[in-house]
């Protein structure tokens, strides 16, 4: 490999850079993979690793910063020389000295620690410890949420739930839990339940994740409609964990009682007339629900959807003026409004003296004693009337108020792949099927709805496709409760139903906000 007289051939030249380089190559790969290996949580094997990988780093940049020296050495040297390695060391150790070689070594160290990081794989396995679910459902061994919940639990014996109970009415539901999640709040949670009218609230204010879209989650299978509920500016933030909308009750031991064709036929005369002509006990037509809760906004936007109102469209938006200080109440909506006051003030298509304090429950109780011919409800209902009063359920005759509840992984929490694989299972088809047939609650996945026994499943799917959106804004809680106060207004006002005059722009600057 060596001329006459000493010299070094170009090829062995070649081979020793060659060398050289595949040398630094090397220790620089290892380097990289690495810290592209480093383990967490920390224990006293990945602390021994990360000195490890942090002294290779130091060796990799060092070596890299040197190697052009070394091959222009190389190159020019003429002949054997013999360098001792003090002098080599010495070398070193006077170019470590200099602000440039330095700044070289650090640049290749951070590059070297971002391209490990870059490389590292994703986390897949799921963070140990305890899930808390906050939510306004308790715990009941017969409520099929629960059944599900043990089965989690069973199968994933390092993440148990525990269940937060939100008590009260919706608003103070959605306090509890802005509470919760709200930056310098408890964060107690993991996964929040959340109405679907409380989406685009705890999206806009940072208050749940970005729900990554992914083949495990089977969202081609969710009804279009219901998985819209959980999307907020273009991104997914949930899963529906179950979806709503309102269902005829009607009596079918009663003469008269049959199933209503329009929303007159179960709240205005036509059902005035047949609550009159029923059997002894029966007192009004329908087992109204009034309460000063939102179950009011509900009722009212459904009696205004079957006038035709176009003021709060059925895909969530709100109609407004031109200049966007007022919502639009059309003629329609306005009739809507005259109607449901009307009903309110009849004592024979409601009980006059209970309709405002009358919720959900109150009004399975009073359908359930006879005193109504007719109940607008939740599908849930229905499991508690069965062998109670004999009945038929339909699908409303006009859209009603599509509800639910979704599931969404808290921005706070520190296990963000567990509370996904939580809601994955939650909403998966086997437990939607689960949900519908043991706890009467209607299910967000198209297989559930293909596969269900229970008898009134088509005209389930017909209410839930049927049904509208309420208004989106992530001031929901309060547009509803200044709606609602304004609905109460104008009932109070008898029949004209006039409405505050104020009602339209104090909407409009929530809305606006």
């Amino acid at each position: 490999m060596s001329e006459p007289g000493g010299h070094w051939s170009p090829r062995y030249r070649l081979v020793l850079i060659t060398i050289m380089l595949l040398v630094v190559l090397a220790v620089t790969t290892v380097s990289t993979l690495l810290v592209a290996d480093v383990d967490e949580p920390w224990t006293a094997g990945s602390v021994a690793r990360a000195v490890l990988v942090a002294v290779l780093a130091l060796f990799s940049g060092i070596c890299v910063n040197f190697l052009p020296a070394a091959v222009l050495r190389v190159w020019r040297q003429q002949g054997v020389t013999d360098l001792p390695l003090r002098a080599v060391i010495g070398k070193v150790v006077e170019g470590l000295k200099r602000p440039l070689k330095q700044a070289g070594i650090v640049l290749v160290v951070a590059a070297i620690v971002a391209v490990g990081l870059v490389l590292r794989p994703p986390e897949v396995g799921l963070e140990p410890g305890r899930l808390v679910i906050m939510t306004a459902f308790n715990e009941s061994a017969d409520d099929p949420r629960t059944i599900l919940i043990k089965q989690w639990n069973q199968t994933h014996p390092e993440n148990p739930v525990h269940i937060d109970f939100a008590s009260g009415e919706p608003d103070q539901q959605n306090a509890r839990m802005v509470n919760d999640a709200k930056p310098g709040g408890p964060g107690l949670a993991d996964v929040y339940v959340l109405d679907v009218v409380w989406m685009a609230q705890f999206a806009e204010f940072g208050y749940i994740r970005e729900f990554e879209r992914s083949a495990s989650a089977e969202l081609g299978d969710f009804l279009p409609k219901v998985l819209g509920t959980c999307a907020y500016r273009e991104k997914l933030w949930g899963l529906p964990l179950n979806t709503d909308a309102g269902m005829l009750y009607y009596r079918t031991d009663v003469a008269g009682a049959i199933r209503p064709k329009t929303w007159k036929d179960y709240y205005g005369p036509p059902a005035a007339a047949a609550a009159a002509a029923a059997v002894p006990g029966v007192e009004a037509a329908n087992a109204a629900q009034l309460d000063d809760e939102e179950i009011l906004t509900i009722t009212a936007l459904e009696a205004m959807w079957a006038e035709g109102g176009e003021a709060f469209g059925k895909d969530g938006q709100v109609a407004l003026n031109e200049d966007g200080t007022a919502v639009e109440f059309g003629a329609g909506d306005l009739a809507g409004i005259r109607n449901l006051a009307a009903a309110y003030h009849d004592p024979g298509i409601v009980l006059t003296g209970e309709a405002r304090s009358t919720t959900d429950d109150d009004a399975v109780r009073t359908f359930i004693d006879g005193r109504t011919l007719y109940m607008r409800n939740w599908p849930v209902a229905r499991d508690r009337l069965i062998g109670e009063v004999e009945f038929e359920v339909a699908a409303a005759p006009s859209p009603s108020v599509l509800g639910g509840q979704n599931l969404a992984v808290s921005a706070s929490t520190d296990k963000p792949r567990a509370a996904r694989a939580l809601i994955e299972f939650l909403t998966s088809p086997s437990s939607q099927l689960i949900l519908s047939e043991i706890g009467g609650f209607a299910p967000t996945r198209q297989s559930a709805y293909d596969n269900a026994r229970r008898d009134d499943i088509q005209e389930l799917r017909t209410a839930v496709d049927d049904a509208r959106l309420r208004p989106i804004t992530p001031h929901y809680v309060e547009f509803s409760r200044v709606f609602r106060e304004g609905i109460a207004e104008a009932l109070d006002t008898g029949q004209s139903a006039e409405l505050p005059p104020d009602l339209r722009s104090a909407l409009a600057k929530i809305l606006n906000r």
